[in-house]
């Protein structure tokens, strides 16, 4: 039930940046409705417990629509990918990670055991 509630946000959060988007004339329609997707993504992803990859899916769709407006796109896409290594190099897999719930924390994991264990002689 909390997973189609989040998903209802994410449908109610594209439609009224999509909406935006038509409001304002002036910009370009193209590269801003890479950042209502990104934006839009963030709740479903965030209610499945996949926070990284939500924010790095705003994370790339916002770098490129900042890449398409500037017209930097070569150069900006190698800065965007060794920006986004970086950050899933300190975050994603680190203890204590910005994205992880205290339920998570909480919870010890096992220890793996060997497949020798439990084996008689």
């Amino acid at each position: 039930m909390e997973t189609r509630r989040y998903s209802a946000l994410s449908g109610g959060i594209f439609l009224i940046g999509l909406g935006i988007l038509f409001l304002v004339p002036q910009i370009d329609f193209w590269p801003w409705i890479l950042v209502v997707l990104g934006v839009a993504g963030l709740p479903a992803s965030l209610a499945r417990k996949k926070g990284w990859y939500g924010w790095q899916g705003f994370f790339w769709l916002t770098g490129l629509a900042i890449l398409f407006w500037s017209g930097f796109l070569w150069p900006g896409i190698l800065i965007l990918a060794g920006v986004s290594i970086l950050l899933g190099a300190l975050t994603r897999g680190s203890e204590r990670s910005p994205w992880q719930s205290e339920e998570e924390e909480a919870v010890p994991s096992l220890p793996e055991s060997s497949p020798d264990e439990g084996k008689e002689v």
